[in-house]
């Protein structure tokens, strides 16, 4: 039985200075180069906080879509994930946010299509990540 609040625990260490990466990381994971994205004026080569909300979303109902498949006994080949996420500026202020972001999902080699989709929409309605966020999402799903 899976016992709730929970909590997790993930760290970053970084120096000073825009044009350095840093590392975060979680647990005892092998750790993720983090730099400023080129788009904010930063070197790059490394996962940026854009980079990782989306793989944070994509990987929330990825994790989903797999426990809820296994529980009912649905097999597939595999799943596949794309988010797109737009960053806007607040024209009332200098507040920079993510909009929208567009979440590309597609199953293969399902053994039930339809009860794969409906698995698949309830991943999308319980997925813990997604609904901690206020930035609108579309979801494009193929189910085969």
């Amino acid at each position: 039985m899976i016992k709730f609040p929970m909590k997790f625990e993930v760290e970053a260490k970084a120096p000073s200075g825009v044009s350095s990466q840093w590392i975060a990381q979680g647990d005892d994971l092998p750790p993720i180069p983090s730099a400023i994205p080129p788009e904010f004026m930063g070197p790059g080569g490394g996962y940026s906080p854009e980079d990782l909300f989306g793989i944070s979303v994509l990987n929330c109902l990825i994790a989903l879509y797999k426990v809820y498949c296994e529980k009912s006994n649905i097999s597939f080949q595999e799943i596949r994930g794309k988010a797109i996420l737009t960053a806007n500026k607040d024209p009332s202020s200098v507040s920079f946010y993510i909009s929208n972001i567009d979440l590309f999902l597609d199953v293969d080699g399902s053994s039930d299509t339809d009860k794969g989709r409906k698995l698949l929409d309830a991943a999308i309605k319980d997925c813990p990540i997604s609904n901690s966020i206020k930035s609108a999402k579309t979801f494009h799903i193929t189910v085969n």
